[in-house]
């Protein structure tokens, strides 16, 4: 799940396998080291075993200029919130979108920071300069409330990239235990829910 958040906040959203052709084309220009980074959301429904939980997640960001050591790299680290903009919900409706949608964005103590890199990242593009970077999260975007079930853990995904190109829809019943495959790997990506008494 970590996995396909990631995939669809920050990469190249224009070469997302399995997405729609129609909303490929319509994110073809997208560009995250550009985009009005305010105006990103994503909305992801999940199991009914899983509580989603953004608010305890980080986006830990580095990057560096090639050829410098990475330990020399600019680090930040985003945090995201929940997010209740007029006309969503109605728009995540008229798509097919369940009412069980969690809507995140990035928290507006993160959006200085956010525009601050991408503004870096922008001189060193005119000085010629390229770079390179790693993209983590820490935390977790959701807990379970039971055991993590054999079978497929299917998710809904939808962004929306900007105003004017509104919501669209990226992934249906996508399984996120596509590709892993470590059991470890999962139950740290779902932690157990507080309320079940166990440590997280």
């Amino acid at each position: 799940m970590r996995r396909v958040f990631l995939f669809s906040l920050f990469l190249p959203l224009a070469a997302c396998n399995g997405a729609p052709i129609s909303t490929q084309w319509k994110l073809r220009d997208f560009n995250v080291g550009t985009a009005d980074l305010a105006q990103l959301r994503v909305a992801m429904r999940g199991p009914d075993w899983v509580t989603p939980t953004p608010e305890s997640a980080a986006i830990e960001v580095r990057y560096w200029r090639d050829g410098d050591d990475e330990a020399r790299a600019h680090a930040l680290a985003l945090r995201l919130q929940r997010a209740a903009h007029p006309g969503d919900r109605e728009a995540l409706t008229a798509l097919g979108g369940a009412p069980s949608l969690t809507i995140v964005e990035l928290a507006p103590r993160s959006l200085g920071a956010a525009r601050s890199a991408q503004q870096e990242a922008a001189r060193l593009r005119a000085e010629g300069a390229r770079t390179r970077g790693k993209i983590d999260f820490s935390g977790s975007f959701a807990c379970r409330r039971t055991e993590i079930p054999p079978g497929p853990i299917a998710i809904d995904v939808f962004i929306h990239a900007d105003d004017e190109t509104g919501w669209l829809p990226l992934y249906a019943d996508y399984d996120a235990r596509e590709g892993e495959h470590d059991q470890a790997v999962l139950d740290e990506a779902l932690p157990p829910c507080p309320e079940n008494g166990k440590k997280g």
